[in-house]
């Protein structure tokens, strides 16, 4: 896996936290950023949700925030809990998660379940491929899944998503020729 394509998951693993109102302060660099992307999918879904924030009233970029992923929004960033909600089946999964972050020795300090989209990305910006294709694997129809809600619920979200899957698909290619 390339650099940009790292960047590009760990870029939307902080954009699917809570916003931080510093993330305002840094436009002009993300965009830059950004710009500096080759492959104009990306620039495009990245420029999208960087003019919502840009252009929306922080109260509601937070608000929205919210009632999209907390307190029984939209859609949870839990990704097996949209497979089998709160399920015996759900924690063998859990299960089986913690059990690859810790064959990958890549340290994840949280207290997160390890099914947390953000963390998900974050490892996958820094995991060796074979664990990457692994993580890929078992969560990207649940990504698809999640983006397709955020899209029908015309969420800003959704522009992070459907970069997040443009870059697995890239990702899983790329493993799969060489």
């Amino acid at each position: 896996m390339n650099s940009t394509q790292q960047k590009i998951y760990k870029l939307i693993s902080v954009f699917l936290e809570y916003p931080e109102y510093e993330w305002m302060d840094g436009l002009p660099e993300l965009r830059e950023e950004i710009a500096s992307f080759e492959n104009p999918i990306f620039r495009t879904y990245f420029e999208q949700f960087l003019n919502y924030l840009e252009y929306t009233p922080w109260e509601e970029v937070c608000e929205q925030y919210v009632n999209t992923f907390d307190y029984h929004g939209v859609v949870s960033l839990h990704l097996t809990f949209h497979v089998f909600k709160d399920s015996r089946e759900r924690g063998e999964a859990l299960v089986k998660l913690r059990q690859l972050f810790r064959e990958s020795d890549v340290e994840m300090d949280t207290t997160e379940m390890p099914d947390y989209l953000p963390m998900v990305l974050e490892f996958l910006a820094i995991a060796e491929d074979e664990h990457v294709k692994r993580m890929l694997k078992l969560h990207l129809k649940s990504i698809i899944q999640l983006e397709k809600v955020l899209a029908k619920q015309d969420s800003p979200y959704s522009f992070l998503l459907k970069a997040c899957i443009e870059n697995s698909r890239y990702v899983l290619n790329e493993m799969h020729v060489s």
